[in-house]
C-alpha cells in the first residue's frame, strides 16, 4: 500500500495530473501485473526441469533485487505511460517519472524484505 501511495502521488505531483480514478486505477494495474510477472515466470517451466515448488524451496528467500527492478520496469513503464500519456504535457517528464519513483520503490522494499525476511545470496 505504501508503495502505491508513494508512486500514485510522486506521479501526480511530477506529471501534474488531475484526473485521480484514471492515475489511480492505471498505477493499480500496472503493479498487479509488475507483481504477479516475477511468479509467472518462476511458474513457466525451466528446460532444467525445475518445478516452482522446487524453485521455492531452493532459491533464497529475497524477491526483490535487480531482477525484480527490471522485470518492474518492463512491465509498468508501458502500461502507465500507455494509461497516461494522454493527461500529461510533457511525456519525457512522464517516463522519467515513472522510472524513478520505481527505482525508489523497489529499493525501499527490498530494504524491508532483507529487514523483516531472514535469507541468503
Amino acid at each position: 500500500m505504501l508503495t502505491l501511495l508513494i508512486e500514485i502521488i510522486a506521479i501526480k505531483k511530477v506529471n501534474a495530473i488531475k484526473q485521480n480514478k484514471k492515475l489511480i486505477a492505471v498505477i493499480c494495474l500496472a503493479n498487479l501485473v509488475s507483481f504477479l510477472l516475477p511468479y509467472a515466470i518462476l511458474l513457466a517451466p525451466s528446460a532444467a526441469g525445475y518445478t516452482f515448488e522446487m524453485s521455492v524451496n531452493n532459491l533464497p528467500i529475497y524477491t526483490v533485487g535487480l531482477g525484480y527492478l527490471f522485470i518492474t520496469l518492463l512491465a509498468e513503464v508501458p502500461i502507465i505511460y500507455i494509461g497516461l500519456k494522454n493527461t500529461v504535457e510533457n511525456r519525457g517528464k512522464l517516463i522519467l517519472s515513472i522510472i524513478a519513483v520505481n527505482v525508489v520503490t523497489t529499493g525501499m522494499v527490498a530494504a524491508i524484505e532483507r529487514i523483516v525476511c531472514r535469507g541468503m545470496w
